[in-house]
């Protein structure tokens, strides 16, 4: 039975192919030769029309969750409809006619669709479509665009103004929602790596308080974008000059001043950083006058900088500044005589002290006075080319005066003598007026001239030379002059004759 069935069916199965593949052609001529009416999607985006009829409501619409398309279903031959795609259709809200659902709460407004090609073949299936909306408040705002940067420019350089070009007025209208949150619109231009003078068209960006970007996809902006223009200065750092004017409380002083920073970097054109080495802040500013404590306070230096100069680091305007004031103390130390230094001495004269200390009350801040100690004196005494004999020398202290000083000059007690030796009668070789020489004395062979003369005297004294030497010393002049007198000494260290017989 089967095999009956697999005959009749494979007999003449080339004619039975055949039958079909005719069978095909001719269906397909026919539905060419017939062209029936058939429906076909399309979808096209929707276009609002006469929107200034909702703003002028001040109201603002926005498709609800996005959608601004609609899809829609249309009749034609199909030869017709092989020929046209979405684009060959629009769909038109008019913003005139926006109506409200009851029933859904919404607001719609209904879609026109029309085919852009072969309008008259094209049939829309007969169906309302719509666009639907949500309405809100319209708001609107205008800023002010303010310019920033972002990195950092080249080393030794610093940015100076950084400014918007033209307009920098913002106007933005939108959502009352979106809109009521912007507070800021700044336009930022990229500095990094910079080292001369930059300027970049930005697009400005909407901040809310907290710093937050703003989306702007639903705001119109009056400006897309800005040019913001940033200059790129060298830099410099200087030193902090800071002095007072004024005098302490009496029993005060003022012992310095500290202030941090105490250098600051500034930015300016070359000329004006060549021209500057330091920023000094005028006296009057720290004003000393009757301080009896330490003076604290901050000073503002921005206005003391160089004209076409600024700081590079805000922070460093404000400079916190410390005025020392200090009691003034004394004390009365006893300086070892070690501790001089002796001026002035004559040649061929020696010094010895009469004590091995002297006497000096010191005055100075406490904090000086306080850890002074009589090893820390150190002074010099002026001999004032003296004679022989004792006196007192005024000792002046090598102290910085503004360390410690002393209100009255100590003295200290000396003998000076001469140096060993004799020598034959002088011969004057010169004469002083009116001074009269003493009485010479003798000491180990050396004769010298008597002590001063009293003055006025009509002769002068002589001094005997050492032996072996040529010349001697005249005694010292009296008031008004006296005689030295030089002489060949011999060798036998005679005597020379006393002045002022």
């Amino acid at each position: 039975m089967l095999k009956k069935i697999i005959k009749k069916t494979t007999h003449n199965m080339g004619l039975k192919l055949l039958a079909v593949f005719f069978a095909i052609v001719l269906w397909i001529v026919v539905v060419n030769i017939d062209d029936p009416m058939v429906p076909r999607s399309y979808t096209t985006v929707i276009t609002p029309i006469n929107e200034e009829y909702i703003t002028a409501q001040n109201k603002y619409y926005e498709p609800l969750d996005s959608n601004n398309t609609v899809t829609f279903t249309v009749s034609a031959k199909r030869s017709v409809l092989d020929e046209l795609s979405n684009s060959d259709f629009t769909a038109v809200a008019d913003m005139e006619k926006i109506e409200y659902d009851q029933e859904d709460g919404r607001y719609r407004v209904p879609v026109t669709i029309t085919a852009t090609r072969y309008s008259s073949s094209v049939e829309v299936t007969a169906r309302q479509y719509y666009y639907e909306v949500g309405l809100e408040d319209l708001g609107t705002c205008q800023k002010v665009i303010s310019a920033s940067t972002k990195g950092s420019v080249a080393d030794g350089c610093a940015l100076g103004n950084v400014a918007i070009v033209g307009s920098n007025l913002l106007k933005i209208s939108g959502p009352y929602s979106v809109v009521s949150q912007v507070d800021t619109a700044v336009a930022t231009i990229n500095v990094e790596g910079m080292a001369t003078d930059v300027t970049d068209s930005v697009v400005p960006v909407l901040y809310d308080a907290g710093g937050n970007i703003i989306n702007t996809a639903k705001l119109k902006l009056s400006i897309s974008t800005v040019a913001v223009a940033a200059q790129i200065l060298n830099t410099k750092d200087v030193s902090l000059e800071f002095s007072t004017t004024g005098t302490a409380a009496e029993g005060y002083t003022v012992t310095g001043i500290t202030y941090s920073p105490d250098t600051v970097r500034i930015k300016g054109q070359t000329p004006v950083l060549n021209a500057t080495s330091k920023v000094i802040i005028p006296p009057e500013v720290l004003d000393v006058t009757g301080a009896t404590e330490d003076i604290e306070t901050t000073v503002d230096i921005t206005s003391y900088l160089p004209e076409g100069a600024s700081l590079v680091l805000t922070s460093d305007a404000r400079v916190e500044v410390v005025v020392r004031v200090e009691p003034v103390i004394s004390k009365t130390l006893q300086v070892p005589v070690a501790n001089l230094t002796v001026e002035g001495l004559r040649n061929g004269y020696n010094i010895e002290y009469m004590e091995d200390s002297f006497s000096v009350e010191v005055f100075g801040p406490k904090s000086v006075i306080d850890g002074l100690t009589a090893g820390d004196i150190k002074g010099i005494a002026d001999a004032g080319r003296l004679g022989s004999g004792e006196h007192m020398l005024r000792v002046t202290l090598t102290a910085a005066e503004d360390a410690y000083w002393t209100e009255q000059s100590p003295e200290v007690a000396v003998v000076i003598s001469g140096t060993s030796g004799s020598g034959n009668t002088g011969t004057p070789n010169h004469t002083d007026n009116g001074a009269g020489g003493g009485t010479g004395t003798t000491d180990n062979g050396t004769t010298e001239g008597g002590t001063e003369g009293t003055p006025p005297g009509n002769s002068s004294g002589t001094e005997g030379t050492p032996p072996g030497d040529t010349g001697g010393e005249g005694t010292p002049s009296g008031d008004n002059g006296g005689t030295d007198a030089g002489a060949t000494g011999g060798d036998t260290g005679a005597a020379a004759p006393d002045a002022a017989q």
